[in-house]
């Protein structure tokens, strides 16, 4: 008896810890944090800063739950970035959620569409259909901060390197959305806003890749209940080998 109640507690410890995060984000959200939220992590640049719709659909009272925010930031649909939990929490998310219901849903929405001009290069049409536009604008304030002003040219490595293991609060693009060609496209066009840089390149991919990121890392406290139930199991096989 007693080996089958440290067994029953032990799975039903690591079932916690494997579901915990998400029982932790499904509550109501705080509305107010959100709304501080939404503006830092930059989700106004392409929903626009009420959620009224910009680049990207409207968010403010759109009727989805806060597990269906947190579904589509971590594996987005459409050509929206994924979100790993290192830069935006499911408490993150929830609490913006919670904020976005408090608003009046748009009664119509048009996104932003760039219009193609003549002669415009690959890179710069994937610039803003990929919506990097939202958050860089043509790119050429992009290039001067951080590339010309620190004396570095344009490198596909950089591109392709920013975009699979970001830095800072940029969300990442896996190769689905933005492939490792397009990349190259994308540098190319950056190299051609560098007053300071030689002429582009062909833009081909380098052989060696940076590691893709996008694995989502285990919360604190999940991992603190999957070795707390690994403890309780080891004690209940311990004790239930005295007994015999």
């Amino acid at each position: 008896m007693l080996r089958k109640i440290f067994f029953v507690g032990a799975v039903l410890v690591l079932m916690l810890a494997l579901f915990g995060s998400t029982v932790l984000a499904a509550g109501d959200g705080d509305p107010d944090k959100g709304k501080t939220l939404w503006a830092a992590n930059n989700c106004k640049s392409c929903h626009g800063a009420n959620g009224e719709g910009k680049y990207a659909g409207p968010r403010a009272g759109d009727g989805k739950t806060a597990e269906d925010w947190i579904k589509q930031a971590r594996t987005p649909k459409a050509n929206m970035p994924a979100y790993d939990a290192v830069h935006v929490s499911d408490v993150d998310l929830t609490d913006m959620w919670a904020y976005m219901q408090t608003l009046p849903k748009p009664a119509s929405f048009s996104p932003v569409v760039y219009t193609p001009q003549a002669g415009d290069p690959e890179g710069k049409l994937l610039f803003n259909q990929k919506r990097c536009v939202a958050c860089h604008g043509d790119g050429a304030g992009l290039v001067k901060s951080r590339f010309t002003d620190n004396g570095r040219t344009v490198a596909v490595e950089a591109v392709l390197k920013q975009l699979r293991t970001p830095a800072q609060r940029m969300p990442m693009f896996n190769t689905t959305q933005v492939s490792d060609v397009q990349a190259g496209q994308v540098a190319d066009y950056l190299k051609s806003l560098d007053k300071a840089a030689p002429a582009a390149g062909t833009g081909a991919a380098p052989k060696t890749l940076p590691v893709a990121g996008g694995q989502l890392p285990l919360g604190i406290l999940s991992v603190a209940l999957i070795v707390a139930g690994l403890a309780v199991f080891g004690l209940g096989l311990t004790l239930a080998r005295r007994r015999t």
